[in-house]
């Protein structure tokens, strides 16, 4: 994969750059839904931040994943700008599982808006956009293998527990920075806790997905496919890292109120964001210049040039 990116164009690297900040995006506004309706440590600031934080993630990532759109048909014209603004281009954009994707993922994000209504049914609408927003992600590129139903639920699934993960980093740095030891170490500890089960998820749905798409056998390994996952499991094993520091060390640090414990859990927090964005920047190279090897095996995709249309196309 490091060969294609050092041979890809500027419209390549400009969608790898949007997919990148449109994930982001939108796995923080679904997250601040979920980490708003699952953990009860919260307090009521703490609860209005996350409110605010997935009504601005929602809009920022509506507005990410409509300029995909104009991104895709500039790289069918072959990086022409005109392309972007191409009716024709456009149209056979929109008609593609992108389009669809971009069409659930607008109605989930709309639903997340629903969070600042004073409404108690509308926590739920919120949650079901939250879901809605995870489950466009199936709706594209390598969930469209078979077998689709379960590699699309495994894939929601997946990014569904990814989001809580992102959508906790706020409130828990927040908490570490403004709350009492005692507080800041109860929310530490419920995530905590949640956790050992979204990890559980993420790595079952992970594994699961690898092996429908055949991308679990030694040889897949050593694809460029591979190394880009190998790259992906290598960073996530330093965010679990991370996360079994802040369990097992930091979190009683903080419920003793122990000189720097606060400060210690904060820099803890930013190294597992840096390290979540470097995974979802590994993501959107590996979308957008690879595929599975399941599908390089039925010869979908022989050359790179196939490749990038095909994914671009999903």
């Amino acid at each position: 994969m490091i060969a294609a990116l050092a041979s890809a164009d500027a419209v390549i690297w400009i969608a790898i750059l949007v997919k990148t900040l449109a994930y982001a995006a939108t796995l923080i506004a679904a997250g601040s839904v979920l980490v708003l309706l699952w953990l009860r440590e919260l307090t009521a600031d703490a609860r209005a931040a996350l409110r605010r934080a997935a009504v601005l993630g929602a809009i920022a990532a509506a507005l990410l994943s409509a300029l995909r759109l104009p991104v895709r048909a500039s790289f069918l014209m072959g990086g022409a700008l005109d392309g972007a603004v191409d009716p024709m281009m456009l149209g056979i954009v929109a008609e593609s599982p992108l389009g669809a994707s971009l069409i659930v993922r607008l109605v989930g994000l709309a639903l997340i808006l629903s969070v600042l209504l004073p409404w108690r049914t509308a926590r739920w609408l919120a949650a079901a956009g939250a879901i809605l927003a995870c489950a466009s992600f199936a709706m594209r590129g390598h969930a469209l293998g078979d077998p689709r139903l379960l590699l699309g639920a495994l894939v929601t699934v997946h990014i569904a527990g990814l989001a809580f993960w992102i959508g906790s980093f706020a409130p828990l740095s927040r908490a570490a920075r403004r709350e009492t030891p005692e507080k800041a170490g109860a929310l530490a500890h419920e995530f905590g806790t949640k956790a050992l089960w979204v990890v559980a998820l993420l790595v079952a749905a992970g594994i699961l997905t690898l092996v429908l798409l055949g991308a679990a056998t030694p040889d897949a390994l050593f694809s460029p496919y591979g190394q880009a996952f190998l790259l992906k499991l290598a960073l996530f094993a330093g965010v679990l890292a991370l996360a079994a520091l802040n369990k097992l060390r930091l979190t009683p640090d903080l419920f003793k109120a122990m000189p720097g414990a606060a400060q210690r859990m904060r820099r803890s927090i930013a190294v597992e964001s840096v390290l979540v964005a470097a995974i979802l920047a590994t993501t959107a190279a590996l979308t957008t210049l690879t595929s599975p090897p399941s599908e390089q095996a039925m010869g979908a995709l022989p050359q790179m040039k196939a490749v990038q249309t095909a994914v671009f196309l999903s």
